[in-house]
């Protein structure tokens, strides 16, 4: 086998990859208000330009795919030294006292990375892969044969990642004294899970076990027992019974490695395996062009599609009670309640898997060591930045803007009376409130999780602290029930087919992005906990109070179709 035509396939891949990247790159550049006509299309056949980006590109990628290599295996390493080094402490912890020379650090690290190789293989086996979707797309477009296309792609990327783990693997095999071990064990097994993954696809008996995967009871099943397998391998491997790797084992799976990998050179991919694959790239495909439409997770097509069944209701004491706009909103809201309450209960359901899992560190506290006051005033206040970021991914606010569009205003902004001032303000103000009693059950949810940590783990916290966490968490509320409405009204960013059409909106939600994450650098620039929650939440208020007046005298004439 000669290496001449995996080079040549993965040189042109490689091309087409980049050159898709950079044309939808200049394409959205094009889109900017302003800049955007004076950006030349001739760029789109400039192949030389592409093809030395290409080259640069790809030099410049070499640290960063080494560094995130290197990330994973010191994860892997941090687990291991971590847990051996907790399980020797009596009765406090004494971080002084940890040591990594221990042993059993190194064969940890390897088993929990062996067991990732393994796990890295399921998305390959279930036809779910991400390299067989650009594989198949790439075979699709030169007419290539896909079975040799995937099996070329798997092993170059194979390859690349081999050579990308010798650095972090070579540091760790010197620190422990064991470099042949440390290098040659982990890449002979993953070629030994390549290799048997690519048998496994090649029989049509594998393919009636993804057919049956399609069933969600089979599909929960291995879920089930794929993650309690691997959770039982890692404890029992670990700390139950260490595996001892050694050279005579790297050289026996060295071997078996050379051995499938010389039986697999005459397997193909199964014709079924292969339908398979086009099946999910359909449907990864969809679910791609409905991200695409919906624009920084707007909702807008899952909301589409969730909200076709509308809850029959009794909505005679609404017509009793309510008129005009105040009407049409909480007839929607109560409609699709039911679409709400399960969004909800995803949401509230992590929540409460975070709830046992304080308790059970409690738990296991109290057992080993029989104290818990670990946290402090001040390291209790480095937690409330991290609210911001988990308000933004369970913030239920994007859904309901989403139902808002796509079952009222997309319809209703046709008529003239439905863009007048008053009617904006009066249905912006009751969205408002509507979102802010969807967000509670959340924020409540989330603050509890936060209320039960630091009565379990602090030490001498001020019982005002609670008080002002209250005010913290009704402000986070605010703001996030305030923010994506508020860029809804102002903006407007879908047409009239529900096609994103404002990359502002976009540019600002990346934004607001950013600052959620980066709460934790402006928490610490406060020497005191509370003048930070005072300040964030002063600081809202003022952002939810300008954004009101900015409604009032901007969304009558910018609220509208584009």
């Amino acid at each position: 086998m000669t290496m001449m035509p995996y080079l040549n396939f993965y040189k042109n891949y490689l091309q087409i990859q980049m050159t898709e990247f950079l044309n939808g790159l200049w394409f959205w550049l094009r889109r900017i208000p302003l800049i955007g006509k004076s950006i030349s299309p001739k760029f789109y056949g400039m192949r030389d330009l592409k093809t030395v980006i290409l080259v640069v590109f790809k030099w410049l990628s070499l640290p960063l795919t080494v560094l995130r290599k290197s990330l994973l295996v010191f994860i892997a390493w941090l687990v291991a030294f971590g847990v051996k080094n907790l399980s020797l402490q009596k009765e406090s912890v004494l971080w002084d006292t940890f040591r990594i020379d221990y042993p059993e650090i190194f064969h940890w690290t390897l088993t929990i990375f062996l067991l990732f190789c393994i796990f890295e293989q399921l998305s390959f086996v279930k036809a779910s892969s991400g390299s067989l979707f650009r594989g198949i797309a790439f075979a699709k477009m030169f007419r290539l044969s896909y079975g040799d296309t995937l099996k070329k792609l798997n092993r170059i990327n194979l390859v690349m990642s081999l050579l990308a783990y010798i650095f972090p693997l070579g540091i760790l095999g010197l620190i422990y004294h064991q470099s042949f071990v440390a290098i040659v064990l982990p890449s002979s097994f993953r070629l030994l899970t390549l290799n048997f993954a690519l048998f496994l696809v090649s029989k049509n008996w594998w393919v009636d076990i993804l057919d049956s995967y399609q069933k969600k009871i089979f599909k929960y099943s291995y879920n089930l027992v794929v993650f309690g397998g691997g959770v039982f391998g890692l404890f029992y491997l670990t700390l139950v019974h260490t595996l001892e790797w050694t050279a005579l084992s790297a050289c026996i799976i060295l071997i078996l490695a050379s051995v499938s990998f010389l039986l697999s050179q005459k397997k193909k991919l199964s014709q079924r395996f292969i339908q398979s694959i086009f099946r999910n790239l359909a449907y990864h495909e969809q679910i791609v062009t409905e991200a695409r439409s919906n624009q920084s997770n707007t909702g807008l097509k899952a909301a589409q599609k969730s909200s076709q069944k509308i809850e029959v209701t009794d909505e005679q004491e609404l017509f009793d009670k309510f008129s005009g706009i105040q009407l049409l909103n909480r007839l929607l809201f109560k409609r699709y309640r039911k679409i709400f309450k399960k969004k909800l209960f995803y949401r509230l359901g992590g929540l409460g898997l975070a709830f046992l899992i304080i308790l059970g560190v409690y738990a296991y506290l109290v057992i080993r060591f029989g104290k818990t006051n670990y946290l402090t005033f001040n390291q209790v206040g480095n937690v409330l930045p991290s609210i911001f970021f988990i308000m933004y991914l369970a913030s239920i606010s994007k859904e309901v803007v989403a139902i808002y569009y796509t079952k009222c205003d997309q319809a209703m902004l046709n008529y003239p009376f439905y863009r007048t001032e008053q009617t904006i303000l009066q249905s912006f103000i009751g969205r408002l409130k509507q979102s802010f009693i969807l967000n509670t059950p959340i924020v409540v949810a989330l603050f509890i999780n936060v209320f039960l940590g630091i009565l379990l783990f602090g030490k001498a916290i001020p019982l005002s602290f609670y008080g002002l966490i209250v005010f913290y968490g009704v402000a986070v509320n605010l703001l996030f029930s305030f923010h994506e409405l508020f860029l809804y009204y102002i903006l407007q960013p879908f047409d009239r087919e529900g096609g994103m059409k404002n990359p502002i909106f976009t540019v600002i939600n990346g934004i607001f992005y950013y600052f959620c994450i980066q709460n934790y650098q402006l928490a610490n620039r406060f020497d005191e906990t509370t003048t930070y929650v005072l300040t964030i939440s002063i600081i809202i208020v003022v952002y939810v109070s300008l954004g009101l007046i900015i409604v009032k005298l901007k969304a009558p004439k910018r609220f509208k179709l584009k």
